[in-house]
């Protein structure tokens, strides 16, 4: 049964390469690796998490939510390939997840339990690389875009960081917008994940409802406060990547 589900959703794949080819978007083969690749990390996932479910320690889930966000600062990196990405990716990534974690551990809307840190903890990591690469590559751009006028702040007294706060601000804007979007549609155009699964599991509709409210104003911010730390820890190394591309 299993095996027919996953033939018959793979039809969408093969119809999204088949559209992506006809409109001559060139990007055919990420997206047949990409879905091969999600395909065998949700499979392995399944696996891992036979094991990952069984700690109780608090520091072994840290270790393992760690472990997410050097993996997803590693896909950040893939998209820039500096060094300094990789650092600034996990710094960033780290440290917004576990900002974000421990307040809702201190009160009680997280338990300190495997089946709910790991997934949460996961969605959040998730979220912040989405968020990074969206403001670093649009910073990136404006930064090209501006160059010259960012050299002639610079160049009349003022500091790099201020010479690029209009492209900082630009950044941050971009990276937002999938959450409010988000946010907008949320129970009007469609119900979000988690409640669904919630609700798929039997539970309580308002209890699914305040948890996936939690969890979007988590998501928003944590994309926010990760794509911050990620623009004021590279603004001088992303204008010499943006330099050197030109």
């Amino acid at each position: 049964m299993e095996q027919h589900i996953f033939i018959l959703s793979y039809a969408l794949i093969v119809f999204s390469i088949l559209i992506a080819r006809r409109e001559g978007l060139g990007n055919e083969r990420e997206i047949f690796l990409s879905s091969v690749r999600t395909a065998f990390q949700l499979v392995l996932l399944g696996y891992v998490l036979k094991y990952l479910l069984r700690l109780e320690s608090l520091w072994e889930l840290s270790l393992v939510i760690l472990g997410m966000s050097f993996v997803s600062a590693f896909i950040a990196y893939e998209r820039v390939r500096h060094r300094e990405v990789l650092l600034a990716s996990f710094l960033s990534i780290t440290l917004t997840t576990f900002t974000t974690v421990a307040p809702l551990l201190s009160v009680g809307i997280l338990k300190p339990e495997a089946h709910q840190l790991i997934p949460f903890g996961g969605l959040i990591v998730g979220n912040v690389l989405n968020s990074i690469t969206l403001a670093f590559d649009r910073f990136l751009g404006e930064v090209r875009n501006r160059r010259e006028e960012i050299e002639a702040k610079v160049a009349l007294g003022a500091t790099l960081r201020f010479a690029m706060k209009e492209a900082f601000v630009d950044s941050l804007r971009t990276s937002l917008i999938p959450k409010i979007n988000f946010m907008k549609a949320a129970g009007l155009v469609h119900i979000p994940g988690v409640a669904v699964g919630m609700l798929m599991a039997g539970a309580d509709p308002m209890n699914a409802i305040l948890y996936q409210i939690v969890i979007l104003y988590a998501l928003v911010f944590a994309g926010l406060l990760g794509s911050v730390l990620m623009l004021y820890t590279g603004y001088r190394w992303a204008f010499h990547i943006a330099s050197k591309s030109l």
